[in-house]
């Protein structure tokens, strides 16, 4: 039986979880908050197509919602014209920076904490929705688009990296555990799953400078170790494979949008 770009999206997806062998090992609690805070920051001094495309979209003092809002590196920048940013989270640390930086650009500033799967329904709209960088989180993205899509008046912008962002972590996977890591999903997978779903899309391919902003060696290093689980006695390997594969400076990103009638 052929499957669907759906199910095909989602078992990509799957191939990527930490083998049980692996995921023993301890691993990190929540996201680094200070590094969504840095992003976050800078973003409202970049320009984007993501950035463009949400602002084309919102009146003077119209609403964004944020659905995996982090610290607002999605939305901050659209605040004005936006006046108020509503943001969906599973970290309440994450709300707490995000509210403290939407308020600082003018903003009333909304948290929910919870899953999109949990809060959603219960939600009122916004003239534009966002949802950054969680595609790739999200088994379920034909259901995510149209979960996003019920929310939005006028516009739903989301942005992907054009493959899994991890993707550059193959390597390592091969040299510390002797596994070889899947290739796929792309951002025109999720494209495809999305147009299957009904949803009229439209894409845009870019590059970024990454990471943003640069991170030092022992951030890349905490990153990795958390990555693949293991200590710091690993330490010497993984800054021998950095010198050999070093994380990308730039990476190739997507911006899917459509608008909601």
């Amino acid at each position: 039986m052929t499957s669907s770009a759906a199910e095909r999206w989602a078992a990509a997806l799957a191939r990527w979880r930490i083998p049980d062998e692996v995921a023993t090992a301890p691993a990190a609690t929540g996201f680094p908050v200070q590094r969504f805070a840095d992003i976050a920051d800078l973003s409202v001094t970049l320009d984007s197509p993501s950035r463009r495309i949400a602002t084309a979209a919102l009146p003077i003092g119209g609403s964004v919602l944020d659905v995996g809002c982090g610290a607002g590196a999605g939305s901050l920048a659209l605040a004005p014209p936006a006046a108020r940013l509503i943001g969906v989270d599973i970290q309440a640390s994450m709300l707490e920076a995000f509210r403290e930086r939407a308020l600082a650009r003018g903003a009333t500033a909304t948290g929910v904490l919870g899953p999109w799967q949990e809060v959603l329904d219960d939600l009122a709209g916004a003239d534009v929705v966002v949802s950054h960088h969680t595609a790739y989180g999200t088994p379920e993205l034909d259901q995510f688009g149209h979960a996003l899509a019920a929310k939005a008046r006028r516009r739903v912008v989301l942005e992907l990296s054009a493959e899994h962002p991890t993707a550059w972590t193959r390597p390592y996977w091969q040299a510390i555990h002797g596994i070889e890591a899947p290739s796929g999903p792309t951002s025109d997978d999720a494209a495809e799953v999305l147009r299957e779903a009904g949803i009229d899309v439209e894409v845009e391919h870019w590059e970024q400078a990454a990471p943003l902003p640069p991170e030092s060696e022992e951030d890349q290093l905490r990153f990795l170790r958390t990555r693949l689980r293991v200590g710091e006695e690993r330490d010497e390997e993984l800054l021998d494979l950095l010198r050999d594969h070093p994380r990308p400076a730039w990476r190739h990103v997507t911006t899917l949008w459509w608008a909601v009638t």
